[in-house]
C-alpha cells in the first residue's frame, strides 16, 4: 500500500479520535461539575489506575503514556477556581461569556445558603440573587461602590481575606452609555426594591436623576408607590425593571401594566437578558419607546470582573456582546408548506452552529403529526399539539427552528417565538409551491387548497417577519441578511 493511501487511513482514524476526545473531555467537565458541587478531590488515583489496567494489546507503553496525558488535561478541566453563585441559574449565559473573555473553567453553583460557598477553595466568584447582601457581609474589605450599595456581585480571595466589589455599577453605567440614555434632571421609575434595584438607584443618582421612585407590591418607604397605582406616576421619563418578572423559565407575555398613559416616557430598560423580548420591552416597542434589555450590562460587568480574575482584558465588550446576541437568538423559519423550511434550517444549523429543531418532525416522532391527529380530533387537536410543541422550543435559545406552516395562525405561539427569535419568512410564490405538491399534506390536497391557504396566511407571514427571503435567494445571501440583522 502506498504512503498516501496509508496516510488517508490515518487521517480517517484521526478524525474519529478527535471526535471521541472531544466527547470524552465534555464528559470529563460534567464529572468535574459534580465533583465541584460535592467538594470531591479532582484527582481520583483509584479511577486512573482502573482505566490503565484495562489497556491491552500492542503498544501498551505508548497508549499508557497517552492516557496519562489525557488524565493530566482532564484534571485541568475539572479545576474550577471561578464560579457563579445564585439561588437558581437555569437562565444564565455566564460560563459562555467568561469563555469568550478567555476564562475557560467557570462553574455554576446553586445554593440557598451562601455561607456554604465560603468553604470552597476559590480564587474569585460572582454572586447573583438572592445572595448579594450576604456576600457583602462576608467580605473583610469592599470597594467604595460596594459599601454604598451594601451589596457585592464579585468576591476575590486575597492573602488576608475576602475583597468584594459591585461591578454591576460599571455594567449598568455601560448600558446607559451604549443606548444613549440621558439621566440628568430626569424622573425615573424602578420596578422593584431588591439589591439590583438599589444599585440601579445609586447609578441614577450619580448621573443626576431628578427623582427616583420605586414601584413595589408592599410600601415601606416614602419613595415607593404600589404597582397597582402606577397611573399616579405616569409623568416619568424612564422606566426600569429590576425584578425577575418574565425571566426564563417563568416566561411571561403580559406586562405588569400598560404604557399607554406614560406620555413623557423616553425609554424603558429591562435588566433581564433571557429572553430578549420581555413583557416590558414588548410593551415599550408597541408604543414606539426606546427599549433595552440587560445583555449589554451583563457583558460589561463580566468585562470588569475579568480584570480581577485574569489581571487583564484581551477581548473587548462589543466583540463578546455581538457573539452573545447571536448565541441567544433562535432563527425561526416561517412560511408555507413546500417553501423549503426544513432544507434551509439544516443548512443554517451548520453555518451558525445552532441546534436544529423541525417542529413537524418532533410532532411526528411523538405521534402528534397532522396525519395521526386529524382522524382522532380534527384540526383543532393538531393545532393545539403544534402550538404546545412550538412554545416549548421557543423558550430556549441558540436554535434554528423550522415551524409548521400554520403556526402564524396562533398569536400566543408566535409571541413566544418572537421572545428570543429572529423571524425569517421564506416567501415562495404560489405558482412555485404548486409545482412541488406531492399529496403528502392533508390540508393541501390540490392547487385550489394551496392558493386558498396562501391567501389566508400571507398577511400574517409578512406581519411577523423580521427578514423576508425571496425564493431566488441563495444560502450566501440569506446568511448575509441574517448577519446584517444581528450587527444592528
Amino acid at each position: 500500500m502506498s504512503v498516501n493511501k496509508i496516510r488517508t487511513r490515518i487521517d480517517a482514524i484521526d478524525k474519529k479520535i478527535n471526535a471521541l476526545l472531544e466527547e470524552r473531555f465534555c464528559l470529563t467537565k460534567e464529572i468535574g461539575f459534580e465533583k465541584f458541587k460535592k467538594q470531591l478531590p479532582v484527582q481520583d488515583l483509584k479511577r486512573e489506575a482502573e482505566i490503565l489496567s484495562k489497556i491491552d494489546g500492542s503498544f501498551q507503553s505508548e497508549k499508557t503514556a497517552i492516557y496519562r496525558l489525557i488524565f493530566e488535561k482532564s484534571r485541568s478541566l475539572q479545576k474550577f477556581d471561578h464560579f457563579l453563585v445564585g439561588g437558581s441559574l437555569p437562565y444564565t449565559f455566564s460560563p459562555l461569556i467568561y469563555q469568550l473573555f478567555g476564562l475557560e473553567n467557570y462553574a455554576l453553583l446553586e445554593t440557598d445558603d451562601f455561607s456554604q460557598t465560603l468553604k470552597y477553595n476559590f480564587k474569585g466568584i460572582n454572586i447573583t440573587n438572592p445572595h448579594k447582601r450576604a456576600a457583602y457581609q462576608a467580605c473583610g474589605r469592599v470597594s467604595e461602590i460596594a459599601k454604598r450599595s451594601q451589596a457585592v456581585n464579585l468576591i476575590i480571595r486575597e492573602e488576608d481575606g475576602l475583597f468584594g466589589d459591585n461591578t454591576d455599577y460599571y455594567g449598568f453605567n455601560a448600558l446607559l452609555d451604549y443606548y444613549g440614555f440621558k439621566l440628568k434632571e430626569k424622573k425615573v421609575l424602578i420596578i422593584g426594591r431588591g439589591a439590583t434595584a438599589k444599585l440601579v438607584a445609586l447609578v441614577l443618582k450619580d448621573r443626576g436623576a431628578k427623582k427616583i421612585t420605586h414601584l413595589v407590591r408592599n410600601i415601606r418607604s416614602t419613595d415607593e408607590v404600589l404597582i397597582s397605582d402606577y397611573q399616579k406616576v405616569c409623568d416619568y421619563d424612564l422606566l426600569i425593571n429590576a425584578t425577575p418578572y418574565g425571566t426564563y423559565p417563568q416566561i411571561e407575555l403580559e406586562p405588569l401594566f400598560s404604557l399607554k398613559d406614560f406620555q413623557n416616557l423616553e425609554g424603558a430598560i429591562d435588566l433581564i437578558y433571557n429572553p430578549k423580548l420581555t413583557p416590558l420591552i414588548r410593551e415599550a416597542r408597541k408604543e414606539g419607546i426606546l427599549a433595552a434589555d440587560g445583555l449589554y450590562m451583563l457583558v460589561a460587568q463580566a468585562y470588569r470582573n475579568i480584570s480581577y480574575f485574569l489581571g487583564e482584558n484581551k477581548v473587548e465588550i462589543q466583540e463578546v456582546y455581538q457573539k452573545l446576541k447571536r448565541y441567544r437568538a433562535n432563527i425561526v423559519l416561517i412560511g408555507m408548506p413546500y417553501s423549503g423550511k426544513s432544507m434551509l434550517g439544516e443548512k443554517l444549523s451548520q453555518i451558525f452552529a445552532k441546534d436544529y429543531v423541525d417542529i413537524d418532525r418532533k410532532l411526528e416522532a411523538e405521534g402528534k403529526d397532522i396525519q395521526s391527529l386529524l382522524p382522532r380530533g380534527g384540526i383543532e387537536l393538531f393545532r393545539s399539539a403544534e402550538a404546545e410543541m412550538t412554545i416549548e422550543y421557543a423558550k430556549g435559545w441558540n436554535q434554528i427552528i423550522a415551524t409548521g406552516g400554520g403556526i402564524v395562525l396562533n398569536p400566543e405561539a408566535m409571541a413566544h417565538l418572537q421572545n428570543n427569535g429572529l423571524i425569517v419568512f421564506l416567501d415562495v410564490q404560489p405558482k412555485k409551491l404548486a409545482s412541488r405538491l406531492d399529496g403528502s399534506r392533508p390540508l393541501i390536497k390540490n392547487v385550489e387548497d394551496l392558493y386558498h391557504t396562501y391567501h389566508e396566511r400571507i398577511d400574517l407571514y409578512r406581519k411577523y417577519a423580521d427578514i423576508t427571503i425571496q425564493e431566488e435567494a441563495d444560502i450566501r445571501k440569506i446568511t448575509e441578511r441574517i448577519y446584517e440583522y444581528f450587527s444592528n
